[in-house]
């Protein structure tokens, strides 16, 4: 048996004259050697380029570039492969060994596929259009052992170049570095990747400037920076969906920080047991940002000030989220300071089980005049003031929320809403805000 020296096929050279799979002349087979996790040994077919032609097609087609064993199982995958694809090229390790290679080899439109491993590579697309992807990026445990270890020496992988929504990363773990750069105007889609135990003074998990990639379906723990320990989100617009964020540590926006001018959609995220040193335990906002955040679950995150959400001189929709477990100094659920626009919506949240030590469990406000609209403030706790709500010096408008089981331990501490003198709550006149069992009371203003 020998290999073909154009297209890789194995055959019989005593059967057949030329090579039953391409046409051309074979030569000797060469040994083909992958290191990836112990003990795995390869037996990988490999399809050599130039065959585009031969299909007949004369068009750039898709091309599989694949690192590991997992590629082509046997002979009979491999010849579907080729009609399906229109003449695709397979190339084996021992032409990329790595990565980067690779990547650097590929065109736009090409598709890297790699096997179950260990590599030790800071990764860069270099504003190539491909797709990055592992053998199975449905598969946790094909993922889960995948990985890109970027060996605490920067970004793990890096979109710096103005790469497309046509460049891909699916199904890795990202890990031991500064997790993922996306910038110069970049737009990659990010899916079904775990990005564990990075770190960075900025944007630990993913770091993201002047950029709108969207964020899909990954799992983001365990990561520690100083500015968005999870995420941080800068003059950006990306998506980020359906993803869990979860342990991350920072300063400021342990989970994610939104800032300056950024407007993101935050949408069906997990954001959970985050822990910041000042503010923002799950999300931090500000720098006049104008977010919107639509069905997220905010849990158990803790803070300084803002245990669920900090928001700062900034206008974010913040809509049909549950905010809940959360716990801070001030505002255990929300915190929000110096935003006076009545842009600020919060609006259809459920607000519930969080714990202020000062002041405002549910929400504390602080210079802002938001618009509060069909929240469910539930059984949140103050060990002061304002279980509810804690409003100084600020003007919200508040319109058919409910109060219920809310309780400040302070004498006239307002069970669901302790104002200061200086404020105003806008209520529709009669109050179409309902209150229940609020302890000590339901509103309480301020002696002056």
């Amino acid at each position: 048996m020998i290999d073909c020296k154009s297209c890789g096929m194995n055959y019989d050279e005593n059967e057949y004259g030329l090579c039953p799979y391409c046409g051309e002349q074979a030569v000797g087979s060469s040994e083909k050697v992958q290191e990836t996790l112990p003990d795995q040994e390869k037996e990988t077919p490999a399809l050599k380029p130039d065959q585009q032609e031969k299909n007949g097609s004369g068009k750039n087609t898709l091309k599989f570039i694949i690192i590991g064993a997992a590629a082509v199982a046997v002979v009979g995958v491999a010849i579907s492969a080729i009609f399906a694809l229109g003449g695709s090229d397979v190339t084996v390790p021992d032409q990329y060994p790595t990565i980067q290679e690779a990547i650097d080899a590929a065109e736009d439109g090409d598709e890297i596929v790699v096997d179950v491993g260990v590599y030790r590579e800071n990764l860069d697309f270099k504003g190539k259009n491909i797709i990055l992807r592992s053998t199975d990026p449905d598969d946790p445990g094909v993922v889960d052992s995948t990985i890109i270890d970027g060996g605490g020496s920067g970004a793990v992988v890096s979109f710096r170049s103005g790469e497309s929504e046509e460049a891909v990363l699916s199904g890795f773990t990202i890990t031991r570095g500064g997790g993922l750069l996306i910038s110069g105007g970049s737009s990659p889609l990010i899916k079904k990747n775990n990005i564990e135990d990075n770190s960075a003074e900025v944007g630990a998990g993913i770091a993201i400037f002047d950029s709108s990639p969207t964020i899909l379906e990954n799992t983001i723990i365990g990561n520690s920076g100083f500015w968005g320990g999870g995420l941080h989100i800068e003059e950006s617009s990306p998506l980020v969906e359906g993803n869990i964020i979860r342990r991350n540590r920072a300063e400021y926006g342990s989970g994610i920080v939104i800032y300056s001018n950024a407007a993101p959609i935050l949408l069906n995220n997990t954001i959970s047991e985050n822990t910041a040193g000042q503010l923002g335990g799950g999300v931090a906002i500000a720098g006049n940002s104008t977010p919107a955040l639509d069905g997220n679950t905010i849990i158990d995150n803790s803070a300084e000030r803002g245990g669920g959400l900090y928001i700062e001189d900034s206008e974010p929709v913040v809509e049909n989220n549950i905010i809940s477990g959360n716990r801070a100094g001030n505002g255990g659920g929300l915190f929000l300071v110096n935003s006076l626009s009545t842009a600020l919506i919060i609006i259809g949240n459920e607000i519930a089980d969080n714990l202020a030590v000062m002041a405002g469990a549910g929400l504390y406000m602080e210079g802002s005049s938001p618009t509060l609209e069909d929240n469910y403030f539930i059984n949140n706790l103050s060990e002061r003031l304002g279980g509810g709500l804690a409003v100084y010096n600020s003007a919200p408008v508040l319109l058919s929320n409910v109060f219920e089981s809310n309780e400040a331990e302070a004498d006239d501490g307002g069970g669901a809403i302790w104002a200061s003198g200086d404020s105003e709550l806008e209520l529709e006149d009669p109050d179409n805000n309902v209150y229940t069992n609020n302890i000590p009371d339901d509103i309480s203003f301020e002696e002056q």
